[in-house]
């Protein structure tokens, strides 16, 4: 019998879904629900097994994993990048098959509920709702005052992006200044959105909040760093939830403890999951929620569903898109 695994469903939920249910009624499969710490982990959850599905870049599919697994014929990626998390070359050396799956066209694509966890954080921070709740649940009342929007400067650095795009008119529902700077953005391009086409330096010296909506490139790796958190006022905010490379980690400490700015709201970090004694845990002035972004129930279907289709389509003999033709040969 085919021996598929699937890697790593954090929150147990694929198994809910009728396109994986199908797929267990035809195959023997395995949901792994926690991550591998080391390519050895990973070799071991793959012993035996025919094909592989992962979860987006939460396993490193490197030469180190690829010359381990001897059995492998079809690694069917979820989402919509094999980089940096897969290693082409390694996979077709190895004889192994890679498929990317486009998304699914019939589910809602998840990037408004990364929008909708950016307002969460952000909104989370300015009406001190854990503060509050923790005050409440222990007898308390009123401890602590909040912050209204209204007149307060949104920075959006990425605002053309699939997200930045939808956090920008909420923003401006919301009765603030909206400005924007990404390194293609025109003035043009602004006036369309109803907002202020600035400069990075001028984003940061102005902003209430600051929103990172990027891409994660090389030439965007620690691009809020020491010096450009110096800019920040001390009152005001940073938000994460695109991608943690954006951000210099010891410069962001370092400001945090400092109290250079005011806080920050994360929902992506620099290793996931995120280490049970790392500093963002302890660090008071951080609202973190757990790279939840687009993985709500519809999330789900648009990214998990069409790489298990994949494998389902593959099962028949029906075609697919590999990346990597030559690994069959």
């Amino acid at each position: 019998m085919t021996r598929v695994v699937l890697m790593e469903d954090y929150l147990d939920h694929t198994k809910n879904m009728p396109v994986v249910q199908e797929l267990a009624r035809r195959v023997d499969l395995q949901i792994c629900t926690t991550k591998a710490q080391s390519d050895e982990e990973v070799a071991r959850r793959l012993e035996g097994a025919d094909i592989a599905i992962t979860i987006r870049d939460r396993v490193m599919f490197g030469p180190g994993v690829f010359s381990r697994v001897k059995k492998l014929k079809l690694l069917s990626v979820c989402g919509p990048r094999l980089e940096p998390h897969v290693d082409l070359a390694a996979a077709t050396r190895a004889g192994v098959l890679v498929c990317c799956a486009p998304a699914n066209q019939t589910s809602r694509e998840p990037h408004h509920a990364t929008a909708e966890v950016t307002w969460a954080l952000i909104l989370g921070i300015f009406k001190s709702v854990v503060d509050n709740q923790a005050v409440m649940r222990s007898g308390g009342w009123q401890s602590r005052i909040s912050q209204g929007l209204v007149g307060k400067t949104l920075g959006v650095i990425g605002s053309t992006g699939k997200v930045g795009k939808i956090v920008v008119p909420i923003g401006r529902a919301m009765g603030m200044r909206v400005i924007a700077w990404s390194p293609n953005f025109t003035p043009e391009r602004a006036v369309e959105q109803g907002i202020e086409a600035v400069s990075l330096e001028r984003l940061l010296r102005e902003s209430d909040v600051v929103t990172l909506h990027a891409n994660a490139t090389a030439e965007s790796a620690g691009m809020i760093g020491a010096e450009e958190l110096a800019m920040m006022r001390s009152d005001a905010v940073l938000i994460n939830t695109a991608r943690a490379a954006l951000v210099d980690e010891a410069a962001l400490k370092d400001a945090l403890e400092r109290r250079t700015i005011a806080a920050a709201g994360f929902d992506v970090y620099w290793q996931e999951p995120l280490a049970q004694d790392h500093w963002l845990r302890r660090q008071d002035n951080v609202l973190m929620q757990p790279h939840m972004g687009g993985f709500t129930k519809e999330g789900y279907e648009w990214i998990v569903a069409p790489g298990v289709q994949t494998v389902l389509d593959f099962l028949d003999d029906k075609p697919v898109q590999v990346k990597n033709p030559e690994a069959a040969l």
